[in-house]
C-alpha cells in the first residue's frame, strides 16, 4: 500500500506538521501480578493490530508502559490526508479498544487523545 505523505502549518510557518497521532491509554494494577497489564497487552494483540493492518496511510503502531505512573498507551500514528478517512471511521477499532479495556479488573482511567507528532531528527523528519 503507497503511504501519502504532506504537510501542513499549525499557527505559523515555522510550525509544520506531518502526521497525526491517536492515542488510547489506561492505567492498569500491580494487583495479581499486573494482569490487568497482561490483559491490556491483550487487546493490543488481539483487537488493535489486526484491526489496524489495513489502515490507509498508517505510519505505526507503538505502545508504551510506564511502571512508575502504571500506564499502557497505544500510539496509531497517520499521515495529514489519511487521518480524516480514519476520523470518519471512529478511529476504528476505538470503540470496541475502550470497551474492552473497560472489561478488564484493575484497569482504570481509560482516555483517547488525538494530537500531532513529528520527528524532530532521524527518519521522517
Amino acid at each position: 500500500k503507497e503511504t501519502p505523505f504532506g504537510t501542513a502549518n499549525i499557527g505559523d510557518a515555522v510550525t509544520n506538521i506531518n502526521t497525526f497521532a491517536r492515542e488510547w491509554r489506561c492505567n492498569w494494577s500491580q494487583d495479581d501480578g499486573k494482569q490487568s497489564l497482561t490483559e491490556c497487552q491483550k487487546v493490543l494483540d488481539d483487537i488493535i493490530a489486526p484491526a489496524l493492518k489495513e489502515v490507509h496511510g498508517l505510519h505505526s503502531v507503538q505502545r508504551v508502559v510506564c511502571g512508575e505512573c502504571q500506564q499502557f498507551k497505544v500510539i496509531v500514528k497517520l499521515s495529514l490526508d489519511a487521518f480524516g478517512d480514519w476520523a470518519a471511521m471512529n478511529f476504528h477499532p476505538e470503540e470496541q479498544v475502550v470497551e474492552s479495556l473497560q472489561n478488564i479488573a484493575g484497569v482504570s482511567k481509560i482516555e483517547c487523545q488525538t494530537y500531532t507528532i513529528m520527528p524532530v531528527t532521524g527518519p521522517g523528519k
